[in-house]
């Protein structure tokens, strides 16, 4: 792997050597020299614009590879990027423009579904006084030619001057999906993601790094799998395959003709794609290795991975704040994969604690909490925030709920935020969530608690069905979970969906299902169960 002290730097070693393929887009290839010069040219067009070190670049734009040539020409500046997902909407841009305090805005006049983005930026100038100037493209332009859209905004400018930049400055800041208020920005200094970089590159020492051709398809680059892992694929030199949208029938047919071995997606994606294969009859033969994270894997995906395509299926714990945290290893058995998500990766410390942050013994359940080079560093802004998240010896409390087995697994629970008690009992939803997923007519289900007049709180079960026309009743599901888990975990209620609501990352979106549930619409199909 290369080795530098800055993303701008790793860029350029890997543009020193033999040329290789970056980026692979529609009919269109970047190779790490033209990435290389593209984000020199673009960063005279930032510095040019009275961008400097430490001030913070937005990126309101598509996932293709012009997004990259941003990111690395703001790096080269010493300016910080904020990704923006542009599947987000006014509610949800405006409050991360002025959180970064984003001096430059560079984004597409149209985000997916035709919103006009030149309106809300225009409409909301008022509430961003750092802003300074906006640098509008046109999508049209990205999709065709990621070279026509550099030069074209950096016709006529000089280069910019080289700058000194320190590992220890900030580089990115990733925003947190909101799904629980307003999103928070992890911001990592450049060190944290060459760190990063030399973590996940430990756990292949023995064999083969398995991403020299990656699909990216369909993830927005502003997530932390784009902004703080890119020091992966450019320290391997790597290439990735980009498809702007997940359209599951593209992947099917890149994974069949470039004979793809290891693919990467989140639970959501995998079911997809698994479903239409079978109806196509689709080839996956190639694949020897699926990763699934960004969200709880069900057990059941993980068998069925296994099942019927024979890969060696992985799993990670990671979150924006901590970057990367836990993965399985390749040899471990399908029940160890379907209960736990792994081990701590070498190179970071993990514990679970208790709300008096002390340890917890292997098999009590508590807040995990993780400590690394390769953590975010605060939350950008917000000095309170980032001291109730990030404590005096450096463990960042990350929310979620879990417990380290004898073995050194870790087994999660869920979030701090979503456990219920239903009278007295406390109740993880991703337990529950867990053993639904295994009921044949369930395809998929999210479950939150809500308020209950005797027992506190209860769980609700949102489902969407296999067959629309046999959907599950309550009492089959309360059955099938009873059978498994104790009888306070059963589902007491239901709502049966045509379709799960989903966040930007492909997440069942928890917030929409509560304002579901509180409607009249939600009580309308609610059906409990309380016994």
């Amino acid at each position: 792997m290369l080795r530098a002290a800055t993303l701008g730097e790793l860029l350029r070693a890997a543009a020193q050597g033999p040329d290789a393929c970056a980026f692979r887009y529609r009919d269109e290839e970047v190779s790490y020299r033209d990435w290389d010069r593209f984000a020199d040219q673009l960063a005279a067009r930032l510095w040019a614009e009275d961008v400097r070190p430490r001030d913070v670049v937005a990126l309101l734009l598509p996932s293709t590879p012009f997004y990259l040539v941003a990111y690395l020409a703001a790096a080269r500046i010493g300016a910080v990027t904020a990704g923006i997902n542009p599947r987000y909407r006014r509610k949800e841009i405006v409050p991360i423009l002025a959180r970064a305090g984003a001096r430059l805005l560079l984004a597409v006049r149209r985000g997916v579904g035709g919103v006009d983005y030149e309106s809300i930026v225009a409409e909301a100038r008022s509430e961003l006084p750092a802003l300074r100037q906006v640098l509008w493209v046109d999508e049209s332009e990205l999709r065709t030619s990621t070279r026509a859209s550099v030069e074209r905004l950096a016709a006529g400018c000089i280069p910019a001057p080289t700058v000194a930049i320190l590992p220890e400055q900030p580089v990115a800041i990733v925003f947190t999906s909101g799904t629980t208020g307003t999103p928070k920005g992890a911001w990592y200094a450049h060190q944290s993601l060459m760190a990063l970089a030399d973590i996940e590159t430990r756990r292949y020492d023995r064999g083969e790094i398995p991403f020299r051709k990656h699909l990216a398809a369909g993830i927005s680059f502003a997530h932390l799998g784009t902004m703080a892992r890119i020091a992966v694929q450019i320290g391997h030199r790597a290439m990735s395959i980009v498809h702007d949208q997940f359209d599951v029938d593209a992947v099917l047919r890149t994974i069949e003709q470039e004979r793809l071995v290891h693919l990467g997606a989140f639970p959501t994606q995998m079911i997809a794609l698994l479903d239409r294969a079978r109806e196509l009859g689709a080839d996956l033969s190639s694949l020897h290795s699926v990763l699934l994270g960004g969200a709880p894997v069900a057990p059941e995906l993980i068998l069925r991975v296994q099942r019927e395509i024979g890969a060696v299926v992985s799993v990670r714990y990671s979150s924006t704040e901590v970057g990367i945290a836990t993965a399985s290893l390749p040899d471990d058995p399908p029940e160890v994969l379907c209960s736990t998500v792994g081990k701590p990766t070498p190179g970071v410390e993990l514990q679970v604690v208790d709300g008096e942050n002390r340890p917890l013994a292997a098999g009590e359940v508590g807040e995990v909490v993780v400590r690394s080079p390769a953590t975010m560093r605060g939350y950008w802004g917000d000095p309170e925030a980032t001291a109730r998240t990030i404590d005096g010896d450096g463990w960042v409390h990350t929310g979620d709920l879990g417990f380290l087995d004898q073995a050194g697994y870790l087994h999660l629970c869920g979030r701090q935020s979503e456990m219920y008690i239903r009278g007295g009992f406390n109740v993880y939803p991703i337990e529950v969530e867990h053993r639904l997923h295994q009921h044949p007519k369930v395809a998929q289900v999210a479950v939150l608690g809500v308020p209950h007049e005797r027992y506190g709180e209860v769980g609700w079960a949102f489902v969407v069905p296999r067959n629309p026309s046999d959907p599950p009743s309550l009492e089959e599901l309360r059955a099938f979970v009873g059978a498994e888990l104790a009888s306070f975990k059963r589902p007491d209620g239901l709502t049966v969906l045509e379709q799960m609501p989903l966040t930007a990352m492909f997440k069942p979106d928890k917030r929409a299902l509560r304002a579901l549930y509180d409607s009249a619409a939600g009580r309308a199909h609610e059906r409990r169960g309380v016994r």
